[in-house]
């Protein structure tokens, strides 16, 4: 199955199904919250990478190159572009500054925790913050803390009921995945 190879975790039938259904749920999401707004190609995008990403590190604990790094050119450029459309300019400027942010706090964990955070949550990181940013430094601080709030009731959950180190590996990007959806959808 090509999809397997390209997207490791995403390689049955179930979990293709279920990452789909999940992707659709948040797509249509985003319509609701963005409408028919310039910044709509933007998140739209942005949900169906968070789908991907979360999936992928939930199932293998890495997250994808092959899906962040392309995300590096296409989300900023269509947030550029809903900026230049809708003259959101200090949007663009404070969704570049707290993308630089959120990629210098991760990588800061990352070295400090030694495994306990991956590069590839510092990469994820990045784009987390380039689209909260957008949308003001309070989607930014909501959308972190709910990450690490949700990590901190996992981490609890699977120490409470799972062997005694199965609570040391941890695939964040879920986490932040899913603060930064709850973030979008809910703050204006």
């Amino acid at each position: 199955m090509i999809t397997g190879r390209v997207l490791p975790g995403i390689d049955t039938p179930r979990r293709i199904g279920l990452t789909c259904a999940l992707g659709a749920g948040v797509e249509a999401a985003m319509v609701w919250r963005f409408g028919w707004s310039k910044a709509l190609p933007a998140y739209l995008y942005f949900g169906a990478v968070a789908t991907v990403v979360g999936a992928t590190d939930l199932a293998t604990r890495r997250v994808p190159n092959r899906v962040v790094f392309p995300t590096y050119v296409v989300g900023p450029a269509l947030l550029a572009l809903a900026s230049v459309t809708s003259n959101r300019w200090p949007a663009l400027l404070r969704a570049g500054a707290a993308m630089a942010l959120l990629v210098a706090f991760f990588l800061g964990l990352a070295l400090v925790s030694r495994g306990g955070m991956g590069l590839g949550d510092c990469k994820w990181a990045g784009i987390v913050g380039l689209n909260l940013g957008w949308l003001g430094f309070s989607a930014l601080l909501t959308g972190t803390i709910l990450a690490f709030l949700a990590a901190a009731v996992f981490v609890v959950g699977r120490r409470v009921v799972g062997p005694l180190n199965s609570w040391m590996s941890v695939p964040f990007a879920p986490f932040m995945a899913g603060g930064a959806l709850v973030a979008v959808f809910t703050l204006r």
